[in-house]
């Protein structure tokens, strides 16, 4: 026998899936009116692949979480060539963590080969209203010892050392961690948080067990899901396009701020959206080498997704990129390998997205491009360019295949 009060409370459960479920649909049909899907067929079943993954973020970054014990989400977030929605970096090994604003947590590690450590705390997750990145931390302005280890505290009353400001008004925080790695095969240092604020050991069952508390969850769920597909899978690309006046094969200057929520403050970005036939190429070039801490190229689908960067030479970054005599940079994206070192590989995408990533810079470059016939390479670049053979490509993929595997394992 039920009461009316569990069947008002089950009705609670019921609406927010409903409402999950609907949401789903109508980013479906957002996705098929975009001018992408229906025009050009090679984009199609990415389409679906990003709705597809954009559940698994849901659940990842919305239901999943415990907030009794935090831990450090490094396989569920961005990484490899799965997790990819959002664009995310071929050298950023991401974390995710939530957190209450109202407890205090330790985090600990060391540096190992990072040039670049930082950490967003938001005060929700995208999506929801009044949502936003409330602190922006660079461990270059952190105390850490000669052996690279540190240690941070995390909460609302300051501490003395390295401390990083929680909000009390907010009881389910996303900290969002880049950290750059730019050799694979380097040592990613080591991370880890803990909880030392004491608690009672049932203080959040509410949260893991109560009808409406999931029932909210839910809902934040589809909210997520709205997000990333209006604000990451459609108006990305439109943005890009719209910030080059509509033309493609043309880099602009877009900082980390501008382009969603989740953009670091600390980052210039250049993006453009490439257009290439067979017999064409887009040479991509810069002045000089940027004075950034880490920067770095990637090809990118027209959904927001990163190209395959494990198996295919679709990035490269400040280590990997060959400087030409001149000081000049020179990267050529063609969907035919053209035998040159700064190559990067479309993976087959007759179009899709070129981003210049630099962290921590003094000024933000913006690479110049030029669209050229494929046959007119060679008398276009410099006589010094350096060229690699298709052996020495087959064995950069497979560092590259085993670097990744290293870091994330399968």
């Amino acid at each position: 026998m039920t009461t009316a009060g569990t069947q008002v409370t089950a009705a609670a459960l019921r609406e927010a899936w409903q409402d999950y479920h609907a949401t789903l649909e109508d980013m479906r049909n957002a996705i098929e009116a975009t001018a992408r899907f229906q025009q050009t067929p090679q984009h199609r079943a990415k389409a679906y692949h990003t709705l597809m993954e954009m559940q698994a973020m849901a659940y990842n970054f919305v239901i999943a979480p415990r907030m009794s014990h935090p831990r450090i989400f490094f396989q569920s977030g961005w990484q490899t060539n799965i997790y990819t929605l959002g664009q995310n970096g071929q050298d950023l090994l991401y974390g995710l963590i939530f957190v209450d604003g109202r407890q205090t947590y330790r985090l600990k590690g060391r540096m190992g080969d990072l040039a670049v450590f930082l950490l967003q705390v938001q005060n929700g997750i995208f999506g929801e209203a009044g949502v936003k990145v409330v602190g922006n931390y660079d461990w270059a302005q952190f105390e850490i010892e000669k052996d690279g280890r540190f240690e941070v505290i995390l909460s609302a009353s300051e501490h003395a050392g390295n401390w990083i400001r929680l909000d009390p008004g907010f009881g389910y925080q996303f900290l969002h961690i880049r950290r750059s790695l730019t050799d694979w095969h380097g040592d990613p240092g080591e991370l880890d948080i803990e909880r030392i604020s004491e608690l009672p050991e049932d203080h959040y069952d509410a949260d893991e067990f109560d009808e409406a508390a999931i029932a909210g969850r839910i809902r934040r769920a589809a909210l997520f899901v709205r997000y990333l597909t209006q604000d990451f899978s459609i108006n990305l690309y439109n943005m890009y396009l719209n910030n080059a006046g509509r033309q493609k094969n043309v880099l602009t200057l877009l900082p980390g701020t501008v382009t969603s929520q989740v953009g670091s403050p600390s980052n210039n970005t250049a993006m453009a959206i490439f257009e290439l036939r067979d017999d064409e190429a887009l040479i991509v070039e810069l002045d000089e080498v940027p004075n950034g801490a880490y920067w770095s190229f990637q090809l990118g689908d027209v959904w927001s997704r990163s190209l395959d960067f494990m198996n295919r030479q679709s990035s490269l970054n400040d280590r990997e990129t060959v400087v030409d005599a001149d000081g000049r940079i020179r990267c050529v994206v063609a969907l035919t390998d053209p035998g040159i070192a700064n190559w990067l590989d479309p993976c087959g995408r007759i179009e899709g997205t070129v981003v210049f990533r630099n962290y921590r810079a003094s000024s933000a470059p913006v690479p110049a491009s030029r669209k050229v016939k494929f046959s007119d390479l060679e008398s276009l670049l410099p006589k010094d360019t350096r060229r690699v053979t298709p052996a020495q490509r087959k064995t950069a993929m497979q560092r590259r295949r085993l670097g990744q595997r290293k870091l994330y394992g399968e």
